[in-house]
């Protein structure tokens, strides 16, 4: 009998133990923290909250997913604690390191974060995030020590990170600005011979070159630059957030609309688009204005003028009124046969924000009512723009084309002058070149542009 009484009371110990080795573990495990609900839209809040109880009872993969979701939203600080817990429970994962030393950034802890993205050296990389990419988490540290106003660390680690072109341009700007151009001349050309077209390598070559006191060639350098359009990316904060805040919420269901757009099926984009509204209910959130604007779109393909009219009445109820939204009410006439009324809200538009596409419809409106005048008018101004858009995009041969419309539509503007001139210069016909910019100052003595390029020609 005391045998069994001896063995029941080491039993009654062990579970004893056993139980509460169990509810210390539990204990010991972190508790996600939530933001307020009351500052969150609650279909978000929803989703958070499901995460959040999938990491509690979950390991690393499942934090890394609630970091991400707050990440999405622009919310550094919970996302901190999430990738912070995940790269504890999993010192191997990259995705865990990489977001919590860019958390640590984008909340101005710059030291903190360097540490952190060091310790990425010798981890493994995942496509799917880009810095966990040795390129981009070497320039994040370089970017750390610039917004330190350490320019000596800056520029050895972005030196670290040769031929990749951000950290390329990063290094050859501190040194152009330390006086070091003719140094940084190298990497600039380097750079240029591999994109021609770089809007910021071309800057900075001109900028060195003005340095130098090479006029010559830094006024070459400001040439092609105006016909540069090339831009690197020098950011990469948003390719890195972009992906998770589309998974949450409205932003999802707008995300689902977005891969139907290659389906040309109006009503079931309609259709989708009349449910992404509804979700969103009474409450003004920032995608409210891109999803009505969408509809707006829609029903202009659907030819309903009178639903356009009932949209374009919620986004002045919510205060907004812009170019695109003006454009779609002379839409709207267009689809009613009000002519008069289209070209009112239209010629608004060509004032606030003028396009090719503004300045066709208004010369097609003239057209039909026969004033040719008019029509020529803004045809010139079309013709001007594609000159415009030809020449930046170094297109010279649309480019004159369009210029020649232009200047003969319209004689009397002086800005289809001005860019007949630089079009004639770049293409080396200098009396042209000339002729043109002495038009242009005919007709408006005051353009700077003009007067400075005269200047060039007849020194």
């Amino acid at each position: 009998m005391k045998q069994i009484v001896r063995i029941l009371l080491i039993l009654l110990v062990v579970e004893t133990g056993y139980c509460g080795y169990l509810v210390a573990k539990r204990l010991a495990r972190p508790i996600p923290v939530l933001p307020e609900a009351e500052y969150i839209d609650p279909m978000v809040m929803e989703e958070y909250q499901e995460l959040a109880t999938q990491a509690e009872t979950g390991f690393a993969p499942e934090w890394i997913q609630l970091g991400q979701a707050f990440l999405g939203q622009g919310m550094y600080a919970y996302a901190e604690n999430c990738f912070y817990e995940a790269a504890r429970q999993d010192p191997s994962s990259a995705v865990a390191q990489s977001s919590y030393a860019f958390c640590l950034e984008r909340t101005g802890r710059m030291e903190a974060s360097t540490q952190e993205y060091e310790k990425l050296k010798g981890m493994k990389a995942d496509a799917s995030v880009p810095f966990t990419n040795p390129r981009h988490f070497k320039y994040a540290i370089g970017r750390n020590y610039l917004r330190q106003e350490k320019a000596a660390q800056a520029e050895q680690a972005f030196q670290q990170n040769m031929d990749f072109q951000p950290a390329d341009f990063q290094r050859a700007k501190l040194m152009v600005r330390s006086g070091r151009a003719a140094d940084a001349l190298s990497i600039i050309q380097r750079n240029l011979n591999e994109t021609p077209n770089s809007l910021y390598f071309g800057f900075l070559k001109y900028r060195a070159m003005d340095s130098l006191g090479r006029t010559l060639e830094a006024k070459q350098a400001a040439d092609r630059l105006e016909r540069a359009m090339y831009v690197i990316p020098l950011n990469f904060n948003t390719e890195f957030i972009m992906p998770y805040s589309k998974r949450l919420g409205v932003s999802k269901a707008i995300e689902d609309y977005n891969q139907m757009l290659d389906r040309d099926d109006m009503d079931h984009m309609a259709k989708k688009l009349d449910e992404v509204l509804t979700m969103m209910g009474d409450r003004k959130m920032p995608a409210f204005k891109a999803t009505v604007m969408r509809m707006v779109e829609v029903e202009f393909q659907r030819k309903n003028p009178d639903r356009m009219l009932v949209l374009l009445k919620m986004l002045n109820d919510f205060g907004i009124e812009e170019p695109d939204t003006i454009q779609f009410k002379g839409g709207v006439y267009l689809l009613k046969g009000d002519l008069e009324k289209a070209k009112e809200y239209l010629l608004r538009v060509a004032e606030m924000s003028p396009t090719i596409e503004i300045h066709e419809t208004l010369a097609n409106i003239y057209n039909q009512q026969n004033e040719i005048e008019k029509r020529d008018f803004q045809q010139g101004k079309a013709a001007l723009l594609t000159a415009m858009m030809s020449f930046r995009n170094d297109n010279l041969e649309i480019a004159e084309q369009a210029i020649q419309e232009s200047v003969d539509k319209n004689p009397n503007d002086p800005q289809a002058w001005f860019y007949y001139g630089e079009i004639k210069r770049i293409n080396k016909d200098r009396q042209a070149a000339k002729t043109a910019y002495e038009k242009c100052l005919k007709l408006n003595p005051n353009h700077g542009r003009a007067i400075a390029e005269l200047k060039l020609l007849t020194q």
